[in-house]
């Protein structure tokens, strides 16, 4: 039913239950598992002065982080007995890099947080999961 799962993480507790959910399926099914992660940046605040300045982490900080938040996911796969997964990195927009994981891998199913790290501005403008829930080409199953 599902050959190629996408599974993407941002190291939250929801992404952490999307992640086992995933490996469940991929083991029921005899799955391959693509474990996708874009660092996204929260950033610091530098007073100075009266004035907060926001910094925003380096690439080498940001790359750090996101290789923290990948092997994190690889652990939990390797523990559950996994083998068949690989692990990427992207940059961007996360819902257009998930999606695009999705269809350079032809998957048949990305499996996601239904809520993640994201911002304040994502309840506004809308979250990542409901982005890629409509831009997927393959069912998206989001988990709370």
């Amino acid at each position: 039913m599902f050959e190629k799962i996408v599974v993407a993480t941002d190291g939250s507790d929801h992404a952490n239950e999307a992640l086992r959910v995933a490996c469940d399926l991929a083991g029921k099914y005899d799955s391959s598992l693509h474990i996708v992660h874009t660092p996204q940046a929260v950033g610091d605040t530098l007073i100075v002065g009266y004035t907060a300045v926001p910094v925003p982490p380096t690439k080498e900080e940001m790359e750090k982080a996101g290789r923290e938040v990948i092997g994190a996911a690889e652990a939990f796969l390797r523990e559950a007995g996994l083998s068949d997964f690989t692990s990427e990195l992207v940059s961007g927009d996360p819902a257009h890099a998930i999606v695009e994981e999705a269809k350079a891998r032809k998957a048949d199913l990305i499996v996601m947080g239904r809520r993640g790290l994201g911002s304040l501005s994502g309840l506004l403008v809308g979250s990542t999961t409901t982005k890629v829930s409509q831009l997927a080409p393959c069912a998206v199953l989001t988990v709370k």
